[in-house]
């Protein structure tokens, strides 16, 4: 328990009301999910659960960092939610393994889930042939977004590269627009980080440095460009940027205010909520430098690990529901991201998602994102390091590598 314990120390002050479930079918789930697309898309999963009699008991917390933080705190106190979404990969499998999570083997295999996921999320999702969670969505975290209009007006397309990019920001900056919208969190700031590692150095840095942490990656020359890349878009970004939430940013794009945001594919259901159409009032693209490469993001559920025989049921019954083609067609229609399901109907997706259809079906175009390829320990460390090196003008790339460096390989022993 030490590498958990000293995860839940750095976090845990947030703790929520206890809600106990004791009724069969009644499910209380721990989300993340608090945005106007984000909670349209939730509401498909909501009522279908429901429609037979079930109850469906929301907690809904503002960040998945506080509600992580959250779902721990009940589970090591005895009174664990029915599920908590949590994203696919290393730090699920860890808690798994602590024996936080339970598997729901018999399920999965009942159903036969392995004909109907791909690869990569089914490795992010087993652990030693253990099936333990089940998957909601398949997000890409490279994805630009831009108001047409502001395009249309500078006379410029899709930055496809960040040369590109620096040359249009002052163009777009001298018509009256913010070039770049940027909530200033330090995920956002980390969300901004790696597409920039991505379009500079390309995937196998990204792969190298941000998923297999090899020293000689991350104190490289690419990621040394990368940092500076970083730090000439800062004078690009609107003054009121620290602190902003994602969903309020990506309204500075859908109001005209801003041309380009960075920012995975959830941000599409904002712009849907908005009455806007791709193509017509929205592009969206894989982020400057990073076309053919696809960083997944899978948001699943975990279920608490419980012995109540009810309370199994009910996590059984919300798994059956997650797992129904059309609810994965429903819901991330409005959500942004394209169905897990390789099965699910596909009829009605947008552009976007075609792009990212298209993209995953080819062979290694697929990484895993950040939270599914870094625990708890390690995403803490490199997102210091960017948010340092963001907030530190005089911080040079140089020391910025050799920080990021030194930080990784200290939070692995």
């Amino acid at each position: 328990m030490t590498r958990l314990a000293t995860f839940v120390a750095a976090i845990a002050f947030f703790l929520l009301p206890c809600i106990t479930v004791s009724a069969q079918h009644e499910a209380e789930v721990i989300h993340w999910w608090v945005s106007g697309g984000e909670r349209a898309a939730l509401q498909t999963l909501i009522d279908t659960f429901q429609e037979n009699g079930n109850k469906w008991i929301d907690t809904p917390v503002e960040s998945s960092y506080y509600a992580k933080t959250a779902a721990i705190s009940r589970i090591l106190d005895g009174k664990p939610p029915t599920a908590v979404q949590w994203q696919a990969g290393v730090s699920l499998k860890e808690l798994y393994s602590e024996g936080l999570f339970r598997n729901i083997n018999e399920l999965a295999r009942k159903e036969q889930w392995r004909d109907v996921l791909p690869e990569a999320i089914w490795d992010g999702i087993t652990v030693d042939g253990n099936i333990i969670a089940v998957p909601m969505t398949l997000h890409s975290s490279n994805w630009i977004w831009a108001n047409k209009k502001i395009l249309d007006e500078v006379g410029i397309g899709i930055p496809k590269n960040w040369d590109d990019f620096l040359q249009y920001a002052p163009r777009i900056r001298e018509a009256g627009y913010y070039p770049l919208a940027l909530g200033g969190q330090p995920w956002q700031e980390r969300a901004l980080f790696l597409p920039v590692v991505l379009g500079v150095g390309g995937a196998k840095l990204y792969e190298d440095a941000l998923v297999h942490h090899k020293p000689e990656a991350l104190q490289s020359p690419g990621m040394k460009k990368a940092f500076e890349t970083f730090r000439s878009l800062q004078q690009f970004i609107d003054p009121e940027s620290p602190d902003r939430n994602w969903s309020d940013t990506t309204k500075l794009v859908i109001e005209g205010k801003a041309a380009f945001q960075i920012m995975g594919d959830w941000a599409k259901g904002e712009f849907f909520q908005a009455g806007m159409e791709p193509d017509k009032d929205f592009i969206c693209a894989f982020s400057p430098g990073s076309e053919g490469a696809f960083i997944m993001v899978s948001d699943t559920f975990a279920m608490g690990n419980v012995t109540d025989e009810a309370m199994q049921q009910a996590q059984e019954k919300l798994a059956m529901t997650i797992m129904k083609k059309e609810v994965q067609s429903s819901f991330n229609l409005l959500k942004g991201s394209i169905p897990p399901r390789l099965d699910a109907p596909v009829t009605g997706f947008d552009k976007c998602a075609r792009l990212a259809m298209t993209t995953v079906a080819v062979k290694g175009s697929t990484y895993p994102g950040f939270n599914m390829a870094n625990n708890g320990i390690i995403a803490s460390a490199i997102m210091s390091v960017i948010t340092k090196f963001w907030n530190t003008r005089d911080l040079s790339p140089d020391e910025a590598t050799r920080m990021l460096a030194e930080a990784v390989e200290k939070s692995k022993l």
